[in-house]
């Protein structure tokens, strides 16, 4: 998700919940009748005349549609993929330009660091958070696994991924998962 995004469902949500509240509290002072003036009925005579007018079921039907668009516009937006597919290398210059995959360059990171003692699996990808460019290891460890020595891999290898794909504004995530039970490994007689 952008920052617009993330901008609109909170300037959405603040509008949604102030007018609920208002809302609220303006039918709870209606029924313990704490508003001067009001009617002991809301009567609303015009509306029945207005729905038997030749135009009324296509305004219904345009505000349904552009609401129902609005809807998947909102769902796209929230769905989108943060993943980033192509990371642009240095050299590139008029002749042409240099690029590598940005996941299997993640991965590949990945799986040096499941050689690591104590590291089951590794997953890679770089994404785009916040407007920075992140390569994510997301690692799976043995409950007995070094905490020392996955770090030390682990920041080893991020400093291997950066010289190699040679981007100054590329940021590192680690994320640890520790497994539940110890890996049993096959028995060979």
């Amino acid at each position: 998700m952008g920052r617009g995004v993330v901008a609109v469902d909170r300037v959405a949500a603040f509008v949604l919940g102030i007018g609920l509240i208002a809302g609220g509290a303006a039918a709870l002072g209606w029924w313990f009748d704490l508003i001067p003036d009001a009617p002991e009925r809301l009567r609303v005579s015009w509306l029945p005349d207005i729905t038997r007018t030749a135009w009324w079921p296509w305004a219904t039907g345009a505000a349904g549609t552009v609401l129902v668009l609005l809807g998947l516009t909102w769902l796209v937006r929230h769905f989108r993929s943060r993943g980033v597919g192509r990371l642009r290398l240095a050299g590139a210059d008029r002749n042409g330009r240099l690029t590598a995959d940005a996941d299997a360059a993640a991965n590949a990171a990945g799986h040096a660091l499941t050689q690591t003692a104590g590291v089951r699996s590794c997953a890679g990808s770089v994404v785009s958070d916040r407007g920075q460019l992140v390569a994510e290891l997301k690692l799976t460890i043995e409950p007995t696994a070094d905490l020392g020595a996955v770090q030390v891999a682990a920041e080893q290898t991020t400093r291997e991924l950066h010289r190699i794909v040679q981007r100054d504004d590329l940021r590192h995530r680690v994320r640890l998962h520790v497994a539940r039970s110890e890996q049993t490994q096959a028995r060979v007689h």
